[in-house]
């Protein structure tokens, strides 16, 4: 599997291949690494106090990484993943978590060379924003999908109803959560394990750096097939529930018309239901901010790319312990 580094100069070049191929591979896996936290939330702290947590975190610090890995609705991958690396964080000004700076520079990433190379996280958030997500059918998903949020430079959202909306604006209400669907799982400890643990009991194995987004976002889309291979966690009754704020969710589900509330697996395991685009009554939240170590896989394999869309490009030179990735370019 290849990692593709994203910088201002191949940004173009590489948002075009990534919309080319989601076409065959629908199934995205995200992750994004940020300059840490500046209020951590105790684990059993109420909704609303983590949405405050998380918009005071996302609202003041910056992002570094996000990643995107690909998937078809077999498990298949197109043989790479990028990390799309942000000119945003300044080191020497912005605020940060000293820990997490130096996590993710001992895993490679040079915060001075983003700050050269990378791409404004404003300048480029409708670009991203088309090109990523704009996309009829396919999913996306993440790891503890409340956190970790690209918003555009502008500030999240007053309440946690009017994310969850416009989350479900972008996603088209198509975001599976991997911590959360890890709860319903046999031998999982509930979902409360982070990422790399959790493939790590469930033998996922993948060759990478963690800690840097792309390989975290392989890793994410990696667990998420094995589980679905094993209990076909993949529902429109697990759609846009998030972990950690599951009440609103379940609350904005039951408003509109994303679906009912979870039941048991109804899917065989190996199938997929990739639900249709819905199209949903007037928001109950109208909100201005809507614009722009495993022993190997087990039965889920690393193949090679599985279509001939690949060879319409030259060769194309993605885990913090704390709340996980959803992408929301607002």
């Amino acid at each position: 599997m290849e990692i593709i580094n994203v910088w201002e100069a191949n940004l173009l070049e590489q948002m075009e291949s990534i919309a080319v191929l989601r076409h065959s591979f629908p199934i995205v896996a995200i992750d994004t690494e940020f300059s840490g936290f500046l209020r951590f939330t105790p684990r059993r702290a109420a909704e609303a106090c983590r949405y405050r947590d998380l918009k005071y975190n996302v609202d003041n610090l910056c992002i570094i990484q996000l990643g995107i890995a690909l998937f078809d609705d077999a498990g298949n991958h197109p043989g790479m993943a990028w990390q799309i690396n942000f000119s945003d964080f300044d080191p020497d000004v912005d605020p940060c978590s000293p820990a997490s700076i130096d996590l993710l520079k001992n895993s490679g990433i040079d915060a001075q060379r983003n700050r050269r190379e990378g791409i404004s996280s404003v300048r480029y958030a409708a670009l991203l924003r088309v090109k990523l997500f704009n996309h009829h059918g396919g999913a996306f998903v993440t790891f503890h999908g409340s956190y970790d949020l690209l918003a555009g430079g502008r500030p999240l959202p007053e309440t946690s109803g009017e994310f969850i909306m416009a989350a479900s604006d972008i996603f088209n209400g198509r975001l599976y959560d991997v911590k959360y669907m890890a709860r319903f799982c046999p031998g999982l400890l509930g979902g409360e394990v982070g990422l790399m643990k959790l493939a790590s009991m469930l033998n996922v194995e993948a060759v990478g750096v963690a800690h840097q987004a792309g390989f975290d976002s392989l890793v994410t889309g990696l667990t998420f097939q094995e589980m679905h291979k094993r209990w076909a966690v993949m529902d429109g009754r697990d759609s846009m529930i998030l972990y950690g704020l599951e009440n609103v969710c379940r609350e904005i589900k039951s408003a509109s018309s994303l679906g009912p509330l979870r039941r048991p697996w109804p899917l065989a395991p190996g199938r997929f239901m990739i639900a249709p685009p819905t199209v949903r009554p007037p928001l109950a939240f109208p909100s201005p901010y809507f614009g722009g170590g495993g022993t190997g896989h087990g039965p889920v394999p690393l193949l090679p790319p599985a279509t001939p869309l690949i060879g319409w490009f030259a060769p194309i030179p993605l885990q913090y312990s704390f709340p996980r990735p959803c992408v929301v370019l607002l």
